[in-house]
């Protein structure tokens, strides 16, 4: 990155000449301030406002290139922010000018490690409207800023703008190879394996490039070893070991002995694909090559604790870990392995992505001791490691405002979580086990609501709450427009991205602007709790509810039962197995019985895994009981009712035991305590014939909700009524929501809900708000969607909660129409009766069981739908009704009571008189 020594656009001024010689006198640094600080006194008021700003920004840049310290950066924001406030009053002022001095601020700044503000200049560059060679240089610099923050998803997007502007520019070439070879860096950063498809794209528009036009040797040298580096890392990822040295020393033959910072990086990937080859020796040899070429490159430090932890060397592996850490933190300060970050430190820190990674090995390092020498105290530092690193991955997600940035970052924590759980297993320690299984889980579900929260706690002034839920519905919106987008042509695409791309910067404008005027606000959203143990347990647990946590991997997992007599801590067994058998099991139980054998088939998978997920213990603890089930990762796409245990048929775990859902018991307290005010009590709607291709008449779904509100009372959106417009229009009103209709989730858009015209997708979901105490989503997969790990499944069901609810009924398999109809009039039939929401299922489905035998009784017909979160019974405004019985029976018998006393009370005067 370079930054700009020269005068305004246009003709020097003498007076700027006569400045400029006087910086570039080879004379000591305090004569040449002395000379400078006479000229400005002398000169200040006969100088022009441009003059004396294009002053200003030389004096700031010659500070940086002559004392490249703190002191140096220090003086040289401030002189150039003097000329920036004297160039934007300048109405006159070339645009390029400014930019300029802007893009030097920016470029001060990020050296002071204060992104924020680089950001923010950066960003004032961008939003001239005139694009130029700085606006360029701005978009790329705020993609390299934003993978220091974490936010890797909000460097695509400004890198991806930049590529978009080049596309249009022929005599760029030079800089569109750049944002190439950019992009593909920051999607290694988000992963190899995943991104894999996207970095080789870029890598074959560079290679076109190349081929096209006529370069510098040096610079084309440079390309070509980028290029090399990237393929080695992407063959490395995908375990290619030997394709990867191939490539890596390739791109040390392109690399001159003075490139000490592209000759650390690849030898540190030289290094880990030999570790990986389990060739320690060369392994050995590449990384202490790379420390020597660049000694606090970090990621060296940790591929050598890894080294060391391959040679049962822990301490020394420790050592390793605990070094990158501190480079991270304070290089002067001295260490030692058993070392502790402070928490206070984590804000300062200069790279916390590096930093994160360090932490987390140091941890498993610790777990990795405690193996080799049984030492429990090796435990207790890694509990104590990951907590950090927890906190450390905390900071990053409230610092990265782009969803996709925050759910990469849950991804990542997953697999500390899980590795932190383990730790918590061999200590027998289920309340650190309880805290990092809630901490992976819908964390973001959870961020939204403390986002809520916090407008009430502070009192945010009410248009301006509103003015934020506007801006971000925007964004929901338009992303919905890119995956729905019928018109595919780069022109479309181009548009709809640079839609987005807009709505977002107004978002984060708008959001830094609420948090410089409301520091409370940005304060109390970032206050988000898991729910203690002790609350946990005396809010959620008792002699009647349980709850089972699952955590889960693709190859490990671990399950805590919380009663009020006991707590059982199991690890799962062969979780390989289990992941295989639970895919079966779905692809058996979306279709109903033919025969005798399918029914046994089905009967094995489910009681084998009833075994792995619910040990004997815990079976015996929770018969008769209420229990709440946190499921994780394939789990959750599970429907436990239809578990099978024991040998006998129909021997269905639903008929022992009422079960419930929750996406976190943190996210169900918070959910539950929002205050909900909707005036009516029910719709349903049911469109039954739809104006969308391919969707079959539901010919029981009239009937369906025709019937509920018989038994309920409320409003209807039937037949031609059922469109889209009229329920997005109507939901907010309602505490019970009721949709019987088709929905479906596939490879290529989001889950998808259909009404009488149109279908509405999960991010117009996210793009609604409700008020509901329940939603009942009478239609197909409705629970499922992408899962992402860390945060749960991407479903219909978790966009009502985002808007709203407080709990769903939702599907996990296609349902059949008929019987599904019965299911959900018994059910609300259950719910008139002041039954609560899961005891109503269940005495629903089982009504189903015991009212049906052969083909009809399979799971597949009664077994889909499952409760997610709040229990509570609804009353439909009864209380009100009650209470105003109650009055005037209390008024009546007031009433009776004094009628009665002056009854007996004239009857005593009577008798009075006539003796």
């Amino acid at each position: 990155m370079c930054i700009y020594f020269c005068a305004s656009i246009g003709i020097y001024s003498q007076s700027f000449t006569k400045f400029k010689d006087i910086l570039s006198q080879d004379i000591a640094i305090d004569s040449t301030q002395k000379h400078v600080n006479s000229f400005l006194q002398k000169n200040k008021e006969s100088l022009s406002k441009e003059d004396l700003a294009e002053c200003y920004h030389a004096y700031g840049t010659w500070f940086y290139r002559k004392q490249k310290n703190k002191e140096g950066i220090k003086s040289a924001i401030i002189y150039t922010n003097k000329a920036a406030d004297l160039k934007r009053k300048i109405e006159t002022l070339n645009p390029k000018s400014l930019k300029k001095t802007l893009y030097n601020l920016g470029f001060f700044h990020g050296k002071n490690n204060d992104f924020a503000s680089a950001i923010e200049h950066y960003q004032e560059i961008i939003a001239i409207p005139s694009v130029s060679t700085k606006t360029i240089a701005s978009f790329r610099a705020l993609a390299n800023i934003y993978p220091k923050l974490g936010d890797f998803h909000k460097a695509l997007d400004h890198i991806d703008h930049m590529i978009q502007l080049l596309k249009k520019d022929n005599n760029n070439t030079n800089a569109l190879i750049q944002g190439y070879l950019t992009r593909a860096d920051i999607n290694s950063k988000i992963g190899y394996k995943v991104k894999s498809k996207e970095i080789l794209r870029d890598i074959h528009e560079i290679d076109l490039l190349l081929k096209n036009i006529g370069l510098p040797k040096n610079r084309r040298q440079n390309y070509q070893m980028r290029k090399n580096l990237l393929q080695g890392n992407l063959f490395l990822k995908i375990r290619e070991y030997d394709k990867a040295t191939l490539h890596f020393y390739q791109t040390l033959d392109h690399l001159t002995l003075s490139d000490s910072i592209n000759r650390a990086s690849t030898h540190n990937s030289l290094g880990l694909a030999f570790l990986k080859l389990k060739q320690l020796d060369s392994s050995k040899f590449h990384l202490k090559l790379s420390n020597q070429y660049k000694s606090n490159y970090t990621p060296a430090m940790e591929n050598m604790g890894d080294l060391h932890i391959a040679r049962k060397e822990f301490k020394k592996a420790l050592e390793s870990y605990q070094k990158a850490i501190q480079y991270n933190i304070d290089p002067n300060n001295t260490y030692n392995y058993k070392h502790s970050i402070e928490i206070e430190d984590l804000a300062k820190l200069s790279n916390k992505y590096y930093t994160l990674s360090h932490l987390i090995q140091k941890a498993n390092g610790w777990i990795q001791f405690y193996h080799h020498d049984q030492n429990e105290d090796h435990l207790y530092q890694a509990i104590q490691t990951f907590k950090i690193a927890d906190q450390l991955v905390d900071i990053i997600r409230f610092e990265s405002s782009e969803y996709k940035s925050k759910l990469y970052w849950r991804e990542r924590a997953s697999a500390l979580y899980l590795n932190a759980v383990a730790a918590s297993f061999l200590l027998n320690n289920y309340e650190d086990a309880y805290y990092f299984m809630e901490k992976n889980k819908a964390i973001l579900l959870l961020e939204d609501i403390t986002n809520e929260q916090a407008k009430e706690n502070t009192k945010l002034p009410e248009d301006l709450a509103n003015r934020e839920f506007l801006l971000k519905q925007n964004i929901y919106l338009s992303e919905n427009r890119l995956n729905t987008l019928t018109d595919t042509s780069e022109d479309a695409l181009k548009k709809t991205k640079k839609e987005i791309y807009n709505h977002k910067k107004n978002y984060e404008v708008f959001v830094d602007s609420l948090h410089l005027l409301y520091p409370d606000y940005a304060i109390n959203k970032q206050k988000i709790k898991v729910l203690p143990y002790n609350r946990f347990t005396s809010q959620f647990i008792s002699d009647q509810e349980v709850v089972l946590q699952y955590i889960l991997s693709e190859d490990e997992g671990y399950g805590i039962f919380h009663s009020r007599d006991q707590q059982l801590f199991f690890k799962i067994p062969s979780v390989n197995e289990l992941i295989q058998d639970i895919g079966l099991l779905n692809r058996q139980i979306t279709n109903w019985f033919r025969d005798e054998e399918e029914l046994k088939a089905y009967h094995k998978t489910a009681y084998q895994i009833f075994q792995q997920l619910i040990p004997a213990p815990v079976y015996s603890s929770i018969k008769g009981k209420n229990i709440t089930i946190i499921p994780d990762y394939a789990l959750q796409q599970l429907s436990f009712e239809t578990l099978i245990t024991s040998d006998k048929d129909h021997s269905y775990l639903i008929k022992d035991v009422e079960i419930r859902y929750a996406y976190s018991m943190s996210y169900l307290d918070q959910n539950g305590q929002k205050e909900r005010n909707a005036p009516l009590d029910f719709l349903g709607v049911a469109p039954v014939d739809f104006k969308i291709e391919n969707l079959g008449s539901l010919v029981h779904s009239k009937k369906e909700v025709t019937t509920i509100t018989d038994i309920l009372s409320g409003d209807v959106l039937l037949e031609e009524q059922g469109t889209k417009t009229n329920v997005l229009d109507s939901i907010h009103q309602y505490r019970i929501i009721h949709l019987s209709t088709h929905a479906d989730i596939d490879h290529h858009t989001s889950p998808w809900i259909a009404f009488r015209n149109q279908k509405i997708t999960l991010p117009e979901i996210y793009a609604t708000k409700n008020q509901s105490e329940m939603v009942v989503l009478s239609a197909c997969k409705t629970s499922l969607g992408e899962l992402n790990k860390g945060e749960g499944v991407m479903s219909l069901a978790r966009g009502f909660f985002h808007s709203g609810t407080n709990s769903v009924v939702s599907s996990l398999w296609s349902v059949n129409d008929k019987a599904n109809q019965e299911l959900m009039i018994n059910f609300y039939k259950n719910i008139d009766q002041g039954l609560s929401k899961s005891s109503a299922l269940r005495n629903a489905k089982l009504q189903y069981i015991n009212s049906h035998d052969g083909s009809e009784l399979s799971p597949f017909y009664w077994g889909s739908l499952i409760l997610i979160g709040n229990n509570n019974v609804i009353d439909f405004n009864r209380t009100y009704s009650f209470q105003l019985y109650g009055f005037l029976l209390l008024v009546l018998l007031i009433l009776a009571v004094i009628c009665f006393y002056y009854f007996k009370k004239a009857e005593r005067l009577n008798g009075i008189k006539h003796r």
